[in-house]
């Protein structure tokens, strides 16, 4: 209905926010507006001879409908003026009925157009004069500048056998910038920053670690996930005191002068510096280590007392058994037996003497084992009987789960991939998303039976799983898990 829209002449945007109770239609709430504000202003404002005339453009309507109720956004371009367009808004607010269904609008907000090219003005022209200083104008004060600057790139050296790419300074400067690629490289080089290096890959090479060992080293890393792995990865094999990051979602070789002097100039200690992606997020390195590093702590403290207790009680129990056996022989009866006669008359001074020696007569063996038993008695007395710590099982075995062969492959296909894979009740793939996008991705799915993630089981994890009927959790380890559903079934990888 009515004109098209000549943005070239709008002013102003009527923006007001909408709610029906009941399904209508785009031509339903138009009409809605058309028939009740006719006649409600004078003839100058009458929104069809406005239409007519182009003072207003084309209404846009915006809605869905859910519950049998219909929301949305009306959007009326204007050229009119200031007092107009707020007459007009006001009217759009009385409308109350939108066929046989009532109706709710309130303004929202009146965007003033002339801003936004005003803003796009001055972008434009910035851009402009950007390009005319590198481009146009080379003859300036800056013409040494303009020079040094495709000197310093082509400039770029390969250090070592690897061939890392580093700038001129790098070998000289103590102070040292730590980037990701080649093209990090090449863009600071743009803006006089020679003193880098670059990972060049994914993964940190221990002839790069040998050579920033001895230098202070700031890591200048992208503002996405990336930047968070390589972080992470510093943090085990190389010492960095401080870290700078792209703003989120850009990367070093795409900044521009500005962005690039800032984010150094913003540079924080190793400890401050804030995990940007994933389930990490908002993390400074500080809480990222003391997450991580208490449930080491603790399974050494278990694991450690297990193996002590039983070392020492075999030692000490062994001599015990021989004794056990030795005693019915060494206990003297009424009637000896006939070698025992001999030595029936003599004493046990002797023996007591003669203790030192390397072969004493068995009546010398007897105050021994007598000494022997009750060491071992009073052993036994602080210890428990020897029967119960012999059956105790020497060591925690790992149990493996045997699983569907659909779910092992999957298990292996996603290792250090950290992807999620959910599965319904018919062993269909129903989603394969990111670790970090999913619990949004979760909300999406109506019903599930399993999901396989490579990432850490988390107590928020089991309850959205729980929420969502799936019945098996698979995942790379347990975390912190508080109270598990009764429900809910959780394997580690190690367990497969």
């Amino acid at each position: 209905m009515g004109t098209k829209n000549d943005t070239s002449t709008t002013k102003y945007e009527i923006r007001a926010l909408f709610e029906i109770d009941g399904v209508v239609e785009k031509p339903d709430i138009i009409g809605g507006l058309y028939g009740q504000l006719d006649g409600l202003l004078s003839e100058n404002l009458d929104i069809r001879e406005l239409q007519k005339t182009g003072r207003i453009g084309r209404i846009n309507v915006e809605l869905s409908s859910s519950k049998g109720k219909t929301k949305g956004k009306i959007i009326i371009p204007s050229s009119l003026q200031r007092m107009e367009t707020a007459i007009l808004a006001a009217a759009v607010e009385t409308v109350d009925r939108v066929g046989p269904c009532s109706c709710k609008i309130k303004l929202e907000e009146i965007v003033d157009i002339r801003i936004k090219k005003r803003q796009s003005i001055v972008d434009r022209a910035s851009e402009i004069i950007r390009e005319w200083d590198q481009n146009v104008s080379p003859f300036s004060s800056t013409v040494s500048l303009e020079v040094e600057k495709p000197s310093k790139v082509s400039q770029i050296m390969n250090i070592g056998k690897e061939g890392f790419s580093a700038g001129q300074s790098f070998e000289k400067e103590k102070k040292v910038i730590l980037v990701e690629g080649r093209a990090d490289v090449v863009n600071l080089l743009k803006y006089g920053i020679d003193n880098t290096i670059a990972v060049d890959g994914t993964s940190i090479s221990p002839k790069l670690v040998d050579l920033i060992k001895k230098k202070t080293v700031t890591a200048f890393l992208d503002g996405d996930r990336g930047g968070d792995l390589i972080l992470k990865e510093l943090l085990q094999v190389a010492h960095v005191e401080y870290v700078a990051r792209a703003p989120k979602g850009k990367e070093v070789e795409d900044l521009n002068e500005k962005e690039t002097k800032k984010a150094l100039d913003d540079a924080v200690s190793i400890e401050k510096a804030v995990f940007l992606t994933g389930v990490d997020k908002g993390l400074t390195v500080k809480e990222f280590d003391e997450k991580t590093k208490p449930q080491k702590k603790k399974k050494l403290k278990i694991l450690k007392p297990r193996k002590e207790p039983e070392i020492k009680e075999k030692e000490e129990i062994k001599p015990s058994k021989e004794l056990e056996k030795k005693k019915p022989v060494s206990t003297p009866t009424p009637k000896p037996s006939t070698p025992s006669r001999p030595y029936t008359p003599k004493p046990s001074t002797p023996s007591r003497s003669y203790t030192p020696k390397p072969k004493p007569q068995r009546s010398g063996q007897r105050q021994p084992s007598r000494q022997v038993t009750q060491r071992s008695s009073s052993v036994t007395s602080r210890r428990p009987p020897t029967r119960t710590s012999t059956q105790r099982p020497p060591r925690r075995e790992i149990r493996k789960v045997q699983l569907p062969e659909y779910l092992t492959k999957t298990v292996s296909d996603i290792k250090t991939k950290l992807e999620v894979v959910v599965f319904d009740d018919n062993e269909k793939e129903i989603l394969r998303s990111t670790t970090a996008n999913i619990y949004e991705e979760l909300d999406k799915i109506e019903k599930a039976n399993t999901i396989v993630i490579d990432g850490v089981i988390t107590q928020r994890l089991l309850e959205k799983a729980y929420s969502k009927g799936i019945k098996t959790v698979i995942g790379a380890r347990k975390g912190e898990i508080s109270k598990k559903p009764t429900n809910v079934k959780v394997i580690e990888f190690k367990n497969i």
